[in-house]
């Protein structure tokens, strides 16, 4: 389960599923906020995560295409060393910008 929270023009998403596979119905929330301008800026919190799907890499690379459309910035933060290594196999580490 996640939650979109906004501070003004910020958003943050924590994640509290182990698992991201992308089927997550905070991503229909962010589609929907960021074609309404609502924020500028949005954080995915993946400290709790521990696996990811095909899917949810999927998702994060059409997040981060949809967000980059609407001029919003993506910042992915608390990514644990085992997921940071799918991301880099894949070399999606490389399109997003990734603090740990």
């Amino acid at each position: 389960m996640a939650k979109l929270e906004l501070q003004g023009r910020k958003g943050t998403v924590r994640f509290k599923n182990h698992l991201l596979d992308g089927y997550e119905k905070v991503f229909d929330e962010i589609s929907d906020r960021a074609s309404r301008a609502q924020f500028e800026e949005l954080v995915l919190d993946l400290g709790q995560t521990k696996k990811i799907t095909s899917s949810g890499v999927a998702k994060l690379l059409t997040l981060k295409n949809l967000l980059d459309h609407f001029g919003i910035r993506l910042e992915v933060v608390n990514l644990q060393s085992s997921l940071m290594d799918v991301l880099k196999k894949f070399k999606v580490d490389m399109m997003l910008k990734i603090r740990s």
